[in-house]
């Protein structure tokens, strides 16, 4: 069993990628201290949780979100087969940066994939009651019953709303 692969667009790679955007070796992943370590090696860098890597090692959890030049995600299945961890579960855990070494910040930081809702979700949540207390407004004059059913659409969306919200807490 190999202790470091490979991604990138070369042949020569344990994982490859045929896509322009990545590098002939863009990544390099290992295992220390029971965690992944990820490598970013390539010259058009790579994006763990809306952060830009470029040259940068850092150590993640199983099944973290990693878009290769920010376009290509990492095939987390192939990377399980050529390096298994043993009892990693990926998206179990909380996202956060953490610094290694008891709080003294270096370039090394776990990442761990967020189990929250997403932004589409969000902004959903936030339109649904809006789209219903508008369209009360619209109807209410030539449309009473439709206003009225819009409009208690409108507060069972925020109820809701606000209950996920102070349940997330």
């Amino acid at each position: 069993m190999k202790s470091v692969i490979t991604v990138g667009r070369s042949s020569h790679c344990d994982i490859i990628i045929p896509n322009d955007n990545i590098s002939r070796e863009h990544a390099r992943i290992s295992v220390v201290g029971g965690h992944y370590v990820y490598e970013d090696v390539g010259k058009n860098g790579s994006v763990i949780g809306g952060r830009i890597l470029h040259g940068e090692r850092i150590t993640i959890a199983a099944g973290t979100e990693i878009l290769l030049a920010g376009k290509v995600p990492l095939p987390w299945a192939q990377v399980y087969s050529m390096l298994p961890l043993s009892g990693s579960k990926p998206f179990e855990q909380e996202t956060h940066y953490q610094p290694m070494g008891g709080g003294v910040p270096s370039k090394e930081y776990i990442y761990v994939k967020d189990d929250n809702i997403g932004i589409g979700w969000g902004i959903l949540a936030f339109f649904i009651p809006l789209a219903g207390w508008i369209m009360y407004f619209v109807w209410k004059d030539e449309h009473p019953h439709k206003a009225s059913q819009a409009n208690v659409i409108a507060w069972i969306s925020f109820a809701i709303n606000f209950i996920g919200i102070l349940a997330s807490m």
